[in-house]
């Protein structure tokens, strides 16, 4: 009796050399004591700064409340005519009851002054202040110049325009863009030419840039917000949105016509 044929037995035709294994996926970790110490350093500054500007805005609040806890405990002492004498507080040596109200009176302290700043009175008060300021020599030109800065960056002067105040400028060649703040424009009497001042920052350190004056034609306008930008250059990029809208702004002509010379006296 014949035997039936094995279909497992039937040679297949090779299709050419074996498939290879797949290979399995390595940890993503450094193996050497090297990397694991760049690693660990790499992981530990982002806190560290953190940890440094909150240590630096804690000891300013503190360093302006005791100042307050001082003179508002005088000026109890004096309303109420108590006996006894107010010792100044030593911020190295104040126990947490006191910093607790040092910091306390700092942070109302400031909610005062922006309730100040937002009515009517306030803001008459706050500009007669200011022009008392203005009247001291080299005073005012370092005080004048940091509010505009401040106004221009924040758009506290004219909200509608501050999504438009991140742009992006071809710095330091003309073939790279450089994310920049528009502070100002400026106009060529001459020519009608609109210039536009803008601050270029520097990563990671905002604080310190470049002043530029560039044609306003050369600037492309974004849709970052403030917050989006400054993330932006403190990370060196890392926190760039994927997606961004971009516009030129519009030509650099300006309808305001030049002022003419004014005739001379003979």
């Amino acid at each position: 009796m014949a035997r039936g044929t094995d279909t497992n037995s039937i040679a297949k035709p090779d299709s050419g050399a074996a498939a290879p294994k797949p290979r399995r996926k390595g940890s993503v970790a450094p193996k050497s004591i090297r990397g694991r110490i760049v690693a660990g350093v790499l992981l530990i500054i982002p806190l560290a700064v953190t940890a440094i500007l909150i240590r630096y805005i804690y000891q300013a609040a503190l360093s302006v409340g005791v100042w307050l806890v001082y003179w508002v405990s005088k000026a109890i002492f004096f309303a109420f005519r108590l006996q006894g004498s107010v010792p100044p507080i030593d911020p190295d040596e104040a126990g947490w009851k006191q910093i607790s109200v040092a910091i306390g009176l700092t942070i109302l302290m400031l909610y005062l002054l922006g309730s100040l700043g937002t009515n009517v009175v306030g803001r008459r008060i706050i500009d007669l202040a200011e022009s008392l300021v203005e009247r001291i020599p080299f005073v005012d030109i370092i005080y004048g110049a940091i509010k505009r800065m401040v106004q221009a960056l924040s758009g506290a002067g004219n909200p509608d325009e501050e999504e438009k105040r991140v742009v992006l400028v071809n710095f330091p060649d003309a073939a790279m863009r450089a994310i920049a703040f528009m502070t100002n424009e400026i106009v060529d009497v001459n020519s009608g030419q609109r210039y536009a001042t803008v601050y270029v920052p520097t990563t990671p350190n905002p604080t310190s840039g470049y002043m530029e004056i560039v044609p306003i034609e050369q600037v492309t306008e974004t849709d970052l917000t403030m917050e989006q930008a400054l993330s932006m250059i403190l990370s060196g990029g890392a926190t760039a949105p994927p997606e961004i809208r971009l516009s030129k702004r519009p030509p650099g002509k300006s309808d305001r016509r030049p002022t003419p010379p004014k005739d001379e006296k003979p």
